[in-house]
């Protein structure tokens, strides 16, 4: 399980016949070059989507729970920032100089990670909810599709989270030997073989990826099934355009939220396998350069997202054009209704969509 021995840390002179180099280029190319070219582009990107997104939110419960996405996506990115200073600094200072910051990086700011991820991955589900609601049950979106809803949801989901990671933050103490060396000890109910097997195992495999995944991939087909459809109509007006966009754009957030979140498992396969995960996750251990690969994979998900409002929704980048070039954003607007585009919620929609999902889905 994810837990280490004291051996591989306790003396830095016995450690130093490890050739730390090529540790200290990986740690700087993966941690600090890939992960902080990961990272600005996503703050920034997930700025500006709050920007653009943030005036229709009181509006539409979609564009709130992708609002709050960002945010939690944000804070993700932020968290990860420990990872770009390690390189950083192992290239400046060397490998040992820079361990403590590692070891801080591996036993807090990494759980502070998942519990962002976690976050994340309960406003993809409500996101999705919300798309399948609003096409698959429409006769059932006046009661669920509400921006009170969503932030209902998104709050006790958050605090969900922080409980169900908590335990996390007390696997290991961090001390430092007599020649000032850092180093994880593992506390004693790690070792509990209940503990390790029902929470760490099957609990946070459930929590974090089986039903998640599950439940979105299910959403998708159906929502994906409406839209062919629907794909046969010979008139569409400029929202109902729109809105197939903002669907597009959460389905292909699922897609990739399932891509990225595949690593996660694997590593805690591993970290079950492995007796002492983080010495073999260290310099010169047999999972060193499978250490990063989970974590970039979060980043990318946490970034992503602006990139798939560019490439699905019109009305998106007519307003980001808009701010780039300081001009008025002309964007479509159904002339019987006065809500912008990137709405998910109308009469229209729930219209067209009941015939299409009664069938799979009869009222409850």
């Amino acid at each position: 399980m994810d837990s280490t021995t004291d051996g591989y840390f306790t003396r830095a002179p016995a450690a130093a016949a490890i050739n730390t180099k090529p540790c200290v280029l990986q740690n700087f190319i993966l941690g600090s070059l890939v992960g902080g070219f990961t990272i600005v582009p996503g703050l920034l990107g997930n700025v500006l989507s709050l920007i653009i997104l943030g005036k229709e939110r009181k509006k539409s419960p979609t564009i709130q729970a992708l609002c709050l996405l960002a945010v939690a996506d944000s804070m993700l990115l932020l968290s990860y920032l420990s990872m770009v200073a390690f390189g950083i600094r192992g290239m400046t200072n060397g490998y040992y100089e820079a361990l403590p910051v590692g070891v801080f990086t591996s036993v807090y700011m990494y759980e502070l990670a998942r519990i962002f991820n976690q976050v994340s991955t309960f406003l993809t589900m409500i996101l999705m909810w919300q798309r399948y609601v609003a096409v698959c049950l429409p006769h059932k979106a006046k009661q669920l599709c509400t921006v009170r809803m969503v932030n209902t949801t998104s709050a006790c989901s958050s605090v969900a989270a922080c409980v169900f990671y908590l335990p996390n933050f007390f696997l290991y103490s961090t001390k430092s030997s007599s020649d000032r060396f850092f180093y994880p000890v593992r506390r004693s109910f790690v070792l509990n073989t209940y503990f390790q097997t029902i929470y760490s195992l099957i609990l946070t495999y459930l929590v974090s990826y089986i039903v998640p995944v599950a439940s979105l991939i299910y959403m998708s087909v159906a929502i994906l099934r409406s839209l062919k459809s629907h794909s046969n109509s010979a008139i569409t007006t400029n929202s109902q355009n729109a809105r197939k966009d903002l669907t597009k754009s959460s389905i292909a957030i699922v897609i990739i939220f399932v891509l990225c979140q595949s690593f996660q498992p694997i590593r805690r396969v591993l970290m079950w396998a492995y007796d002492s995960y983080i010495p073999k996750a260290k310099c010169d251990g047999d999972l060193q350069y499978f250490a990063y690969i989970p974590h970039i994979a979060l980043m990318l998900n946490s970034s992503a997202n602006f990139s798939v409002y560019i490439l699905f929704a019109k009305g998106f980048r007519g307003k980001l054009i808009a701010i780039l070039t300081k001009k008025t954003a002309v964007t479509p607007i159904d002339s019987r209704s006065n809500k912008n585009p990137i709405d998910n919620t109308s009469n229209t929609e729930a219209t067209t969509s009941t015939r299409n999902c009664k069938k799979n889905h009869p009222p409850s």
